[in-house]
């Protein structure tokens, strides 16, 4: 079995042609074309598409309730039962808060298309996946299978663990494109920044350790200046 560090264009798009449901072409398309998250896909609504301008609105990015300490003032989280700092019961403090937070993305035209068709009898308040994130995560392994990798095929080389085909694997696979073309590019990788959601540059900027191809290139230029006075 070969050890993948993410997928590439080519497997992709065999993933999305392997199924014949058009349910599942839009998904695997929009989680390629977009990188979002597997959540942000469920709770999509036809109303959050212009396909018209091929943008999408991505709702409330994540929640954060909090609770807060009384007497030492450290925040927890909404099920913490007792304050990691000073040991006062939370059992009754009430969690506040709420971050909603959208971004504005833009989908390809293969994707516009796939949703296009999909999303013709459904009304503007519908979701437009009502699936679960087992479900999801389902369609994907099997789509992957269906083109050859099996089993856990990923590995994350930063950690060395090793893993399955999953729906973040298509926002690797769009994270190393998108800083293959941006290079030392600050502001492309700025806009990567948003198109993904991070908060920090910095979580987003380490993608660029999930690149092999560049490693490879370096470590080539490097071999042929040591070993070129010997040949």
């Amino acid at each position: 079995m070969t050890i993948k560090t993410y997928l590439t264009s080519d497997e992709i798009q065999r993933m999305i042609d392997s199924t014949p449901y058009l349910r599942d072409k839009v998904i695997l398309s929009f989680y390629a074309d977009t990188g979002a998250r597997v959540s942000e896909l469920l709770k999509l609504k036809v109303e959050n598409l212009d396909l018209e301008s091929r943008t999408v609105m991505i709702p409330h990015l994540k929640r954060g309730i909090k609770k807060r300490c009384p007497a030492c003032g450290r925040s927890a989280g909404r099920n913490t039962p007792y304050c990691s700092k000073c040991g006062c019961d939370l059992a009754k403090v009430i969690a506040e808060g709420i971050e909603e937070r959208s971004r504005l993305i833009s989908i390809g035209e293969a994707t516009t298309m796939l949703l296009r068709e999909y999303i013709g009898g459904l009304n503007s308040s519908e979701q437009i996946i009502k699936l679960s994130r087992q479900q999801i995560h389902n369609i994907v392994r099997n789509a992957a299978r269906a083109i050859g990798i099996k089993g856990k095929a990923i590995i994350n080389p930063i950690t060395g663990i090793k893993h399955y085909v999953h729906p973040h694997s298509f926002r690797d696979s769009l994270a190393v494109a998108w800083l293959g073309v941006a290079g030392t590019d600050v502001g492309k990788q700025k806009a990567l920044q948003e198109h993904l959601g991070h908060q920090s540059f910095e979580t987003t900027i380490k993608y660029n350790k999930l690149t092999p191809a560049k490693v490879r290139q370096v470590s080539d230029e490097v071999r042929a200046l040591r070993f070129k006075a010997t040949e």
